[in-house]
């Protein structure tokens, strides 16, 4: 049976690679080559190729045509050439990773050799860590692989899989408790994993709370949203790709560093009067904004919203509230763009058109495939991007009615807590400030303006002893925050401690010498002694 096994696979092997003929050097290429019809994906396997032939002892040449292949989805002859590169480069980390990355399912003995030898050379990657104990999981060999994910954990907190993977063998050991924790982990990194969400069913109902376990058996059988995974060998991977999916997949990486030059040189590729795919126009709408090429991003989101408008092949692939949603996306980033423009009329007319997509909420809503939190967080914001530009054309009764919308929405959202309780505090509303800048505090307890203003409308209150606990603050945080120190003497004045209040304004004095509020308060206050 297991010669029989071997023969399935090395028929297997041959059945997927064929060997370039009528060369002295066997270069590995996918059996289906002949039915590849995009000219730039066979210009890239041609030219990798012939780097081969022509320096056949370099590994990098080696590991390119690998980098080509395995972009593409042909994993089987990657796998050679990665093999190749290892035995011209043995030190080297990368092609050993890559090696076992690819043969951790099929052949996870021969990734544990690849990978510890990978980690004896740079034992710092996390995702190294993270493969090699995926395959020894699946060799049963679950303490070792647990040691793996503890150390990933700690060199990449926020990877989305160590937690997911201590969970599952927490599971396999039947301790439960620690399965869970280690999921509600993984699921607090992750929402949308439905593994973890599977995992997590199983789990709660063992524990008697079948409640729970039919709240996560019904998200687990929602498609997998899978986190990002910070693997830079990935990424060079990826490079090598000259297929449509790929170069969207590489814009769309490059706008989640912030390089959106680069994510627009990655979309530009994509772009032309037959591109249907609304989520290119998007993303690409989005990068030529934040690269400040307005005008040009003005007319990728117009053109966006004719294609949700008008073509039908657009409208059957997407739901009704997907294209509400987009639509209401792209008006809010065309706001903001007319907004960076100067154009305050068309930033206003902008946001109101996307605040028209929002549906009333009610409990219990859907909103078809779309996370109620990221909805509600999506409008929180319009309403806040509204309330801003109302605010700078000095309509501050608008600003304050969409800075409040937007809290009813989100009420955690720190800024717009900060915005509302600025704009009261310009127009000396300051009792109603007040609550916002608490508010501040309960997020942020280190935020300076907030304590001081709330230490000046206790002062205001004459509640002189909260005035003089958080005028300390302040200056714990600031030690040079003259007009803290000033306000703290008036606070001690106040209480009728004088000594105290002169050693304040002895303080103010040290920091500003020519300080005349100090040394008017100072022979007042030496006259009260």
């Amino acid at each position: 049976m297991k010669k029989l096994s071997s023969y399935i696979i090395a028929l297997f092997l041959l059945i997927n690679i064929s060997v370039f003929v009528g060369s002295d050097l066997d270069v590995p290429e996918p059996a289906d080559l002949d039915l590849v019809e995009e000219k730039p994906l066979i210009e890239a396997i041609e030219n990798a190729q012939k780097a081969v032939r022509k320096s056949p002892n370099t590994a990098e040449v080696w590991g390119h045509l690998g980098h080509v292949y395995l972009s593409h989805g042909w994993e089987v002859p990657a796998i050679p050439c990665y093999r190749q590169a290892n035995r011209l480069a043995p030190n080297e980390f990368k092609w050993l990773y890559l090696l076992g990355r690819l043969t951790k399912q099929r052949q996870p003995e021969a990734a544990v050799k690849h990978l510890t030898r990978a980690l004896t050379l740079d034992s710092t990657s996390a995702p190294a860590h993270l493969y090699l104990a995926s395959a020894l999981r699946i060799l049963g060999r679950f303490d070792e692989a647990q040691q793996h994910l503890e150390h990933a954990k700690r060199l990449q907190p926020n990877n989305p899989f160590s937690e997911l993977w201590l969970g599952e063998i927490a599971l396999a050991k039947q301790q439960l408790e620690l399965a869970r924790t280690h999921l509600e982990k993984a699921l607090h990194l992750n929402p949308g994993q439905s593994e973890a969400h599977a995992l997590m069913a199983q789990v709660t109902i063992a524990l008697g709370d079948t409640q729970t376990a039919k709240q996560h058996a019904q998200a687990a059988r929602n498609p997998s949203q899978y986190g990002e995974l910070i693997d830079p060998l990935w990424w060079d991977v990826l490079k090598a790709g000259v297929t449509a999916p790929l170069y969207a997949e590489r814009g769309r990486r490059y706008m989640s560093e912030g390089n959106y030059r680069k994510a627009v040189a990655e979309f530009e590729t994509l772009i032309s009067d037959a591109q249907k795919d609304i989520k290119v126009w998007f993303d690409y709408g989005v990068s030529l904004l934040y690269a400040s090429r307005h005008s040009e991003a003005l007319a990728a989101l117009e053109h966006l919203l004719s294609l949700l408008d008008t073509d039908i092949e657009v409208q059957k692939e997407r739901s009704t509230d997907e294209i509400a949603y987009l639509k209401a996306q792209a008006y809010n980033y065309m706001g903001q763009l007319h907004y960076e423009t100067g154009q305050t009329g068309a930033a206003i007319r902008a946001c109101r058109m996307a605040l028209q997509f929002k549906k009333n909420k009610t409990d219990g809503e859907s909103h078809g495939r779309l996370n109620p939190s990221d909805y509600d967080t999506f409008f929180s914001n319009v309403h806040a991007n509204l309330a801003t530009v109302y605010e700078n054309t000095g309509q501050p009764g608008e600003a304050i009615r969409h800075y409040q919308a937007a809290l009813e929405l989100v009420p955690s959202q720190l800024s717009v807590h900060r915005d509302l309780a600025g704009i009261y505090w310009k127009q000396r509303r300051y009792t109603a400030a007040e609550p916002y800048y608490k508010q501040v505090i309960t997020y942020d307890a280190r935020d300076v303006q907030a304590l001081y203003r709330l230490g000046l409308i206790a002062l205001m209150k004459e509640a002189y002893l909260e005035a003089v606990s958080l005028f300390r603050k302040v200056i714990a945080i600031e030690a040079r925050h003259v007009r803290a120190y000033g306000a703290l003497g008036v606070a001690y004045q106040e209480l009728g401690n004088i000594p105290e209040a002169i050693g304040i304004f002895e303080r103010v004095l040290e920091l500003e010498p020519r300080n005349k509020v100090a040394l008017d308060k100072l022979r007042e206050l030496h006259e009260l002694k």
